[in-house]
């Protein structure tokens, strides 16, 4: 009697399905394992995942090979113990903090933070008890007044937006350890392929993946780097709250890292080109670049970034509002739009975007005015990055 062949919706759930179990593929490049749950054949195996065995997979949102793969890739970038990648920056930052940190702790950080990392912190922990001081990173006087019994840690960005600060690391690393604290850098301006924070004293790195890591603007993600006791307090918030990120995502930023070092170095070489050239156009009031000398952390930068100061940079012009529109839609081939990082240039409107939510006040004792624009410069070839912007100028 021969075997009667199984249904369709039976063969179409089943077939195929055994091909990662039976061989390695050999694949040249890594494999998307774009699926929920891993199947296990015993208990035995169930208790290898349990015990921590790092190549055993259960479940996506504990683990997977993608976010795996990524996880090793950045720990080699940045030089950490572990890393943990999220769904978002945000996420990645919610768990590097929520983690870590409990009712009644307290933080110091910032004033020229990302805005929702700065609501994050204002808002939203400090619903859970959470306290914090904004101060002038760069001021390590104002950082150590602001320190009290309860402070944990010390938060900073390696360079700010969108004026582009540049925070002193090694100073605040140094605070940070005299005073049993944890230093906390957000390296996404900068990417771990122009500086690494944790050789120069940070305990964590944070990046948004969506930027320069992955750098094609197509996959959305957050990831920190460094201390394996915190990146693990991390992963259990994460684990529990859901912010872990599709394998998709991890593949997307995976590939896109494999370019980092060649991007960043087209980047930075572009933005000192439009940079110089914006300098020098009458319509521009003020050029915020590291790689200029008339920043005011241009030394501190040429010691810090020894490959590039990176591709984004910020300018304000002598008009207000009505000429920033103009120049938004006399750009050619440079895109408004609000996220940074990826291979075409872009610009976006702080006081309309990031910076929305400050007050006129504080915008303007920042140095953010109704004419300030901030520029992700692409790796297009610099000449035409620079005739768009000089022509759109040029047409005021």
């Amino acid at each position: 009697m021969s075997k009667q062949q199984p249904g369709l919706s039976t063969r179409a759930v089943h077939s195929g399905n055994d091909v990662d179990q039976k061989m390695v593929t050999r694949a040249k490049s890594l494999p998307i394992y774009e699926t929920s749950v891993f199947v296990y054949e015993s208990l035995a195996q169930v208790d290898d995942f349990l015990a921590g065995n790092p190549d055993n997979y259960m479940y996506t949102r504990l683990g997977n090979p993608n976010t795996a793969a990524l996880e090793t890739l950045v720990c080699e970038l940045e030089g950490g113990e572990a890393a943990l990648f999220s769904a978002s920056g945000m996420a990645a930052i919610s768990a590097a903090l929520l983690g870590r940190l409990s009712a009644g702790d307290h933080l110091v950080a910032s004033r020229e933070l990302y805005g929702t990392t700065q609501s994050l912190i204002e808002k939203e922990l400090a619903r859970f008890g959470i306290s914090a001081t904004l101060v002038d990173i760069n001021d390590l006087a104002a950082v150590e007044a602001a320190i009290t019994p309860n402070t944990r840690l010390i938060y900073t960005e390696t360079a700010s937006n969108p004026l582009v600060r540049i925070s002193d690391v090694p100073g605040l690393a140094q605070l940070a350890k005299a005073r049993d604290l944890k230093l906390v850098v957000d390296n996404t301006f900068l990417s771990p392929a122009l500086y690494q924070p944790l050789a120069d004293g940070a305990d964590l790195v944070l990046h948004s993946t969506t930027k320069y890591l992955n750098g094609h603007s197509d996959a959305t993600g957050g990831v920190i780097v460094g201390d394996a006791e915190w990146v693990a307090q991390a992963r259990r918030f994460q684990i529990n709250s859901g912010g872990s990120a599709s394998p998709f995502e991890a593949w997307l930023t995976f590939r896109g890292a494999k370019t980092l070092a060649l991007r960043m170095r087209a980047h930075s070489d572009n933005a000192q080109q439009l940079a110089e050239a914006l300098e020098a156009h009458p319509k521009v009031a003020k050029v915020h670049y590291p790689g200029l000398p008339s920043h005011p952390d241009h030394e501190r930068a040429k010691r810090l970034f020894r490959k590039g100061y990176s591709g984004m940079l910020s300018f304000t012009l002598e008009g207000g509002l009505e000429e920033v529109d103009t120049l938004i839609q006399g750009l050619q081939r440079t895109a408004f739009a609000p996220s940074l990082a990826g291979v075409a240039s872009s610009i976006t409107h702080p006081g309309k975007t990031s910076h929305r939510a400050l007050s006129a006040e504080t915008l303007s004792s920042l140095d953010i005015h109704d004419g300030t624009i901030r520029v992700s410069v692409g790796i297009e070839d610099a000449q035409d990055i620079v005739a768009d912007f000089i022509g759109a100028l040029d047409r005021l």
